[in-house]
């Protein structure tokens, strides 16, 4: 059974049981997970490469329970019941820097993160550096004022779906490597070919804005299916 990025059943698709669904994950049916190069599945005695690699639903494992939780951070994340679908932490990361064209204090810049493979966001982290003086060289921030205070903040998939409503303050919703502002819950999932569309809006002239994504990515054995 698919999940959507709440890690919820996507109704209206066929059981597991329907003999016409491609079964991935499931290597008695010679689907995704299928290793032995046999089976007895519809589909048996041909084999075809998959153009694109398959979708997060598709990685799940056989049976009723396709997904189980482990502890990620207080996060759990789900992971695939598929024995032969693999783990890898990876962090991905965009920012932005006093020099760019589009820096503007006050003004929102945008910055796009690709995901190629399908995985689980834990975490957002980042921090900010205050640059001033001639030559130019890393100054202190004002009294009081920590990094993730120097901007404000919001992420959206690549459906429109806002993870944050709108910008706020980087410190109410980014983390640091020493206090990781996880996500929570299950975490979000992200599909294959996906994209988060990153809005951060600097409130001191003179910064770099460094912002990194704690992310679980989801790997299949092989990109070919029978």
């Amino acid at each position: 059974m698919p999940y959507d990025q709440f890690g919820r059943p996507i109704p209206g698709h066929a059981p597991t049981h329907d003999p016409h669904y491609q079964h991935y994950g499931q290597a008695e049916t010679g689907g995704y997970g299928d290793a032995s190069g046999m089976g007895n599945g519809p589909h048996e005695g041909y084999r075809q490469a998959l153009l694109a690699m398959p979708s997060a639903g598709q990685l799940g494992g056989p049976g009723p329970v396709p997904f189980v939780r482990y502890p990620f951070f207080p996060t759990a994340p789900f992971y695939s019941t598929n024995p032969n679908v693999g783990y890898q932490t990876r962090f991905y990361s965009a920012g932005v820097l006093y020099t760019d064209a589009d820096y503007t204090v006050g003004s929102e810049m945008i910055r796009t993160i690709q995901f190629d493979i399908p995985c689980r966001l834990v975490a957002f982290n980042g921090s900010a550096l205050y640059y001033f003086g001639n030559p130019v060289a890393v100054a202190s921030l004002p009294i009081g004022v920590k990094p993730n205070d120097t901007y404000l903040f919001r992420a959206e998939y690549t459906t429109g779906d806002k993870l944050h409503i709108s910008s706020r303050l980087g410190s109410t919703v980014v983390g640091s490597d020493e206090n990781p502002g996880e996500i929570g819950g299950t975490g979000y999932t992200i599909d294959s070919g996906a994209s988060f569309v990153l809005g951060i809006t600097p409130l001191l002239p003179n910064l770099r804005i460094d912002i990194t994504l704690v992310c679980l990515e989801m790997r299949g054995p092989r990109n070919f299916s029978r």
